[in-house]
């Protein structure tokens, strides 16, 4: 796994040149540019891929092997950027291989990254709820998995705390004691604490996601 900033540009100078640019083009156009998800925690699936925010003009992209995500320099100490979910995690997990993290001590939790949460999780469960019926089961497992995460991630935004990257979260759930009483709470807590949802969120085999599911949808 790379470890100084040569290696991790080395590392991600083919991707982006895949993606029809180079390091020197976006090292040019942005103010700072910071590596972040499992990769920067040091906790990458097989598969995982690059994440890297880049405080610059350009419009956020993802793919399999690279996930540009753009911020405009004008945005970086406002509101929205500073209380999301986003800006918690790399703030806390972020390697920046150009410019300084000086915003990262302004960042803080907020309730509207709370509640753009729980929308999502009801949103998602209501469009599972209604098309139940239609789906493969191993989609039906790759929602109900993502769910719980989510549900995971909600619980890390109200306590304030930055959200981990995919893997922890699949690791502290699977040295749960009693995930199912866990489950119950954090979905009585986000309010979507449906009997559908509990149901098929309460079997084991949903708890982690199983290595096939997870090369199907690219987690990390």
């Amino acid at each position: 796994m790379p470890k100084t900033r040569e290696e991790w540009i080395a590392s991600l100078e083919p991707r982006l040149e895949r993606g029809g640019s180079s390091w020197d083009r976006l090292s040019g156009a942005c103010e700072q540019l910071v590596i972040f998800g499992s990769r920067a925690a040091g906790v990458p699936n097989e598969d995982s891929d690059f994440d890297l925010l880049c405080v610059g003009p350009g419009a956020s992209r993802l793919s399999r092997a690279l996930d540009l995500v753009f911020i405009a320099p004008e945005d970086l100490l406002g509101e929205r950027w500073l209380g999301s979910e986003l800006a918690g995690h790399v703030a806390r997990y972020g390697i920046w291989l150009k410019g300084e993290p000086d915003w990262v001590h302004r960042q803080h939790g907020s309730h509207q990254a709370v509640e753009r949460k729980r929308q999502k999780l009801l949103h998602r469960l209501q469009a599972v709820e209604q098309y139940f019926h239609l789906l493969d089961p191993l989609y039906l497992q790759k929602y109900l998995t993502l769910t719980r995460r989510d549900l995971q991630r909600f619980e890390h935004l109200t306590h304030g705390e930055p959200v981990p990257p995919t893997p922890i979260l699949d690791r502290a759930w699977a040295q749960l004691g009693n995930p199912a009483a866990k489950l119950r709470a954090l979905a009585s807590e986000a309010g979507v604490g449906s009997p559908f949802l509990l149901e098929r969120l309460s079997v084991p085999e949903y708890w982690p996601a199983s290595p096939r599911l997870q090369r199907l949808q690219g987690w990390d």
